[in-house]
């Protein structure tokens, strides 16, 4: 990452660690911004007080940028992107640049996603509708102390709205290009006098944007609601007591790719020529949204899940408990060819169901004591379930098909706690710890009939297990040099537990566990109020480095180079030309955030932020080789030295800038104009440094117009997003060479042109 020399120059003065703050509302008759007030250590707090870069969106900003899923968060979090997969199951959210780099049943996340307090053991389960949301905070950086699971990137934390005092409610309806319709619908209000309830659904049906050629229907489509219900039962002064419980359901064909590149290689255009002919009338392009496949497409998601909450305040202090039970299910399949024909009669689908218990006790001290502390137990128990069909028809009549099954069980506890220490009103020192005990079991079996080529053994079901602890901690120093602003530096430690490669062709007889993966970061960051409060801006310098990083590496029988130096689980005896999971080596991300809210005039404010981030893979033998380049005999040995590339899905620059104006009309009436602007760097899909996987940098303008009434009841918007037509892709990847040689495939996202959209809005 290269910095200007002005950039070089201003890092004393900004280096803090800033979100993207946006207020719910603004402050007008005082001419100041609202305080925003988040949990980012587990007890409410001003966003400015708290010694972690963390970025906080309330309801009202994520509404006023068209906002209406979780994966949509990373327009306005310069330092969030979203690593798209052919399924739910395949895809993760990347923090800093660091997230999931593979899908094995058996490892975790690296970016921890939450409801209401409780963690989602899968990323799949968090991308979901943004039903009846609160605020969003996005937590950068390790966040072991305190958030423990799966946290060793950083936290995204969806938290929805309470039950209210009085009754209230909001009804919502939107339409856009592409046939796409939303809706949505909210009530609260008491029950009696101490108990209070709310019951809030959405929906939407979006219809597809990519052509298929093979039967004439547009792909993409999607279909999707979420029903959510909360109680709160004041049961004395003292004892306050939540119960959710909430239900989502998406059936699509939404993850279908095109092709993008296809061209000759080392003689074979015939070949190439063929498959062009094959699939006509497609034209092939770095811009095409059209595909000819005959092999179904479909995505079937289901999650749902209960939480109790218990708060007693005895005495000063508060005593919490949050006990919850989820499940996940996710069905798909996609045309892996993507040709209107099956060669090779090849097929494959899968289901993965998941289901866990969590439970979470914290006791948390008085917050204006000298010392003060959250200290907690926290328990974990999972089981993922997958079964995965793979088929080959080489010739009619002599099919192979095998059927995996297998299930991989967690168990995690742990002890956490942080301490907060004021030597005096301006120094304060932040120690936090985390002991965490994991035990991973897991069973494999898989069946074959028919041929036998191209379809590993069958196994008979095959137990296995591992354990490990880990004691991970934080120090921070907090200096408040005036009333307004803070600087402070921290170290804290990341984990992510021990992983098991279950796919479709493990070998349980060699199968090995991979170590735990650590990382060390540091940062210096900044909160600060400017101007009367009129000016938010925060920032961060920050460097993390992660030790045994788990991702995927190609074996051979030598042990060269496909066995790392040091690496655990490198078996020479594992079978040649087989890629898993390992500890790959090292990687480290640096850079520098910045975000700021600004209340200009009355009427007009300026939000956003920019983040200058290099991931970069400092120490990874024996990476993995995308199909294209193994094609075109770029790594002989099936494996290459990742070492000195870049991580995936991380642009060295991001930003996001918001500026919106109240325009007081001279009825009850205010016009509010708004425009989003968000750019990035260019970003590579692939892992394996692919040079035929890079998008070019792009940016966007979304626009927006909203009649709203003084009384905050009546809305309506008109928007258009990505108003300046700027063409773009969410994903870049190699297709398997035995069906498209050097062929290469994209995802399109449904704001790849130029969209006009309306809602309307009712609240009582």
């Amino acid at each position: 990452m290269k910095l200007s020399v002005t950039s070089r120059a201003l890092l004393p003065a900004i280096f803090v660690s800033l979100p993207i703050t946006m207020p719910q509302a603004v402050a007008q008759e005082r001419m100041a911004l609202e305080e925003v007030i988040v949990t980012a250590r587990k007890r409410e707090q001003s966003l400015q007080d708290v010694s972690v870069a963390v970025t906080a969106l309330t309801d009202t900003a994520i509404a006023e940028a068209q906002i209406y899923t979780s994966e949509d968060l990373v327009q306005l979090v310069p330092s969030l992107t979203f690593q798209q997969g052919s399924n739910p199951r395949q895809s993760s959210f990347n923090i800093r640049g660091i997230g999931t780099q593979s899908f094995s049943t058996g490892v975790e996340p690296s970016v921890s996603t939450m409801l209401d307090g409780v963690v989602m053991g899968r990323s799949g389960q968090a991308f979901m509708q943004l039903l009846d949301v609160e605020r969003v905070e996005v937590l950068r950086g390790p966040q072991g102390t305190l958030f423990g699971k799966n946290a060793s990137a950083g936290v995204l934390h969806i938290i929805t709205k309470d039950p209210t005092e009085e009754f209230s409610g909001e009804v919502m309806a939107g339409a856009a290009e592409n046939n796409e319709y939303r809706a949505g619908a909210t009530i609260a209000g008491p029950i009696t006098d101490n108990l209070g309830f709310r019951l809030s659904a959405s929906g939407s049906d979006v219809d597809g944007w990519i052509k298929n050629y093979y039967d004439g229907e547009d792909l993409n489509n999607s279909k999707d609601y979420s029903v959510r219900g909360k109680l709160r039962w004041d049961v004395s002064d003292t004892v306050q007591i939540k119960w959710s419980s909430d239900y989502s359901d998406l059936d699509c064909n939404c993850t279908v790719s095109t092709i993008r590149s296809l061209e000759p290689f080392n003689g074979n255009d015939a070949q190439i020529q063929g498959i062009l002919d094959e699939i006509d009338p497609v034209q092939v392009g770095e811009e095409n949204i059209e595909t000819n496949v005959n092999s179904e497409n479909y995505t079937d998601w289901e999650s749902w899940g209960h939480a109790l909450e218990v708060n007693w305040d005895i005495g000063e202090f508060t005593l919490t408990s949050i006990t919850a039970y989820r499940e996940f299910s996710v069905a798909a399949s996609i045309d892996n060819d993507n040709r209107p024909t099956t060669p090779l009669g090849f097929d494959q689908d899968g289901g993965t169901e998941q289901e866990q218990f969590t439970q979470e006790l914290r006791l948390a001290s008085p917050a204006s004591d000298r010392l003060n502390y959250v200290v907690g137990l926290y328990y974990f128990d999972q089981k993922v379930s997958r079964q995965f069909r793979r088929s080959f028809e080489f010739a009619p009549g002599l099919p192979g098909v095998g059927i995996s099954t297998f299930a991989v069980d967690t168990t995690n506890w742990a002890a956490f706690g942080e301490i907060n220490y004021s030597f005096n009103d301006a120094w304060r020192m932040v120690l936090g710890a985390r002991y965490t005990q994991d035990d991973l079991k897991y069973v494999f079996g898989r069946t074959r009939e028919g041929l036998a080529v191209g379809i590993p053994a069958p196994v008979e079901p095959t137990p296995g297990e591992t354990d490990n602890d880990d004691l991970s901690g934080k120090l921070a120093l907090e200096w408040s040099f005036n009333d307004d602003a803070m600087l402070y530096a921290s170290y804290s430690q990341g984990y992510k537990g021990p992983a098991y490669d279950v796919t479709f062709g493990t070998d349980p007889t060699t199968l090995e566990p991979v170590d735990p993966e650590t990382s060390d970061a540091y940062e210096l960051g900044m909160k600060s109020v400017w101007f009367d409060n009129r000016l938010i801006l925060n920032a961060a310098l920050f460097m993390t480095e992660f030790e045994n990083f788990q991702g995927q590496a190609f074996f051979d029988p030598d042990g060269d180079p496909g066995c790392a130096p040091d690496n655990p689980g490198c078996d020479p005896d594992d079978q040649p030309g087989s890629f898993l999971l390992v500890n790959a080596g090292e990687v480290e991300t640096k850079g520098l955030e910045v975000d700021f809210t600004a209340l200009v005039t009355d009427n007009f404010r300026l939000y956003g932020g920019f983040a200058f981030i290099d991931a970069e893979i400092t120490d990874y033998r024996g990476g993995n080789c995308s199909f294209g380049q193994t094609f075109r005999g770029e790594c002989p040995d099936g494996t290459q030295d990742l070492s000195g590339g870049v991580m995936p899905h991380s642009p060295d620059w991001k930003v996001a800038l918001t500026a919106q104006y109240n325009w007081e009309l001279p009825t009850s009436f205010d016009l509010i104009l708004q425009g989003t602007y968000k750019a990035q760097d260019d970003v590579l899909y692939s892992l394996s440094q692919d040079e035929f996987t890079w998008q070019d940098g792009y940016g966007t303008l979304d626009l927006s117009a909203k009649l709203a009434d003084r009384d905050a009841r009546w809305e309506a918007t008109v928007y258009v997003k990505n108003a300046t037509d700027e063409w773009h892709v969410s994903g870049i990847g190699s297709n398997i060479s035995q069906f498209l040689p050097n062929g290469y495939i994209h995802s399109v996202p449904l704001n790849y042109q130029r969209r006009f959209g309306a809602e309307v809005r009712f609240r009582w």
